[in-house]
């Protein structure tokens, strides 16, 4: 596609509110208006986390996994348990709360990628009891590969993921100069709902705009549902990944 004056000025940025304003900073410093339509809610929950301090490791799938089991119980955490981080973001979560982090991938951010470092040293993890600090729902992968090598994981749940309610007087705000010109989307289900979101006679302009992704997963998610632009997989998670692609469509 084409943008006006020959490169991209604007960018919609659909991660949850309490996550996006860094990232806004950073894009408005690279002189993009910035369209913000979270796609995503976070609502952080309580629960008693007694189970899961006594576990052998604890994972966190997430910067907001962290952040909901801080709002719980402070870091860092008086346990034995040995820490672990899907990715470079996670941890670098987990380290500015002051919690040690004992675990992080070779490369990458993903389950598969945590699961190739932990399974590196096999026997170190049979009887294990792990718990996996994540959201409501998400993938199972993990989970499931480590209950086939002889772990004993559970999860632990520390946030909710909702779908955001936009009155129709608010949608037609935030398209009022029309779509930006790039998407800026990090998740699967970020995407999902925001197709829910965008009015349908919007979606020949929405699937005709590039789009930077966090995974190869939500890329060809993309591809199946008819984007039909450019599609950027960032390299790792994080506001310095994302804003690199999209300053590389300029």
């Amino acid at each position: 596609m084409s943008f006006s004056n020959d490169k991209p000025s604007s960018v919609l940025v659909t991660r949850p509110a309490h996550q996006s304003g860094n990232f806004i900073k950073q894009l408005e410093d690279e002189g993009f208006k910035v369209v913000k339509l979270p796609s995503i809610e976070i609502e952080f929950e309580s629960h008693d986390l007694t189970e899961t301090l006594q576990s052998d490791l604890i994972i966190f799938t997430s910067a907001n996994a962290v952040t909901g089991a801080n709002k719980i119980l402070q870091f860092p955490w008086d346990c034995k348990a040995k820490i672990a981080a899907i990715g470079k973001a996670t941890a670098n979560a987990l380290e500015q709360l002051n919690s040690q982090v004992d675990i992080v991938p070779h490369t990458g951010a993903s389950s598969e990628a945590l699961l190739d470092t932990l399974l590196d040293t096999p026997e170190q993890l049979a009887n294990l009891t792990v718990t996996i600090v994540r959201g409501d729902s998400g993938r199972n992968k993990l989970f499931n590969t480590l209950l086939d090598r002889g772990v004993k994981p559970r999860y632990q749940s520390v946030y909710l993921r909702k779908f955001p309610q936009y009155s129709i007087a608010q949608i037609e705000s935030v398209f009022s100069d029309g779509l930006p010109d790039i998407i800026s989307v990090t998740s699967d289900l970020g995407l999902t709902n925001l197709l829910a979101i965008v009015p349908i006679e919007l979606y020949p302009s929405l699937l005709s705009r590039p789009l930077v992704v966090n995974s190869a997963r939500c890329a060809q998610l993309a591809k199946d549902k008819g984007f039909s632009a450019e599609i950027l997989v960032a390299d790792s998670p994080g506001d310095e990944s994302q804003l690199t692609k999209i300053l590389s469509l300029r």
